[in-house]
């Protein structure tokens, strides 16, 4: 039993259901976010659609709680960022740092 009260092994959701970016998981992300990038607060439409960050880092983990609305330009950054972060802990990995 963890401290917050479930098992500490146990998942507190079922991993099958968010395993894929469904259209209602999406739906459900963008009306929280008004259908605005959740950063910047650019409104998405036909020319800018949404794309989706996985705040935790898992891209198996489709919870709605996982995920943000981002227009292309704040995606771009925080995918840089992501990519930038996997190449310096693949070269400390390699260096034994």
């Amino acid at each position: 039993m963890s401290f917050f009260g479930g098992p500490s092994d146990a998942p507190s959701y079922d991993k099958k259901k968010y395993e894929n970016l469904s259209m209602s998981i999406r739906q459900t992300v963008l009306e929280r976010a008004r259908s605005r990038c959740q950063k910047c607060s650019v409104k998405f439409g036909p020319s800018n659609p949404p794309h989706f960050e996985h705040i935790n880092g898992s891209r198996k983990d489709n919870r709605p709680i996982n995920l943000r609305a981002l227009c292309a330009g704040c995606f771009k950054a925080v995918e840089e960022k992501e990519n930038s972060k996997g190449l310096l802990d693949g070269i400390k990995s390699k260096f034994g740092v």
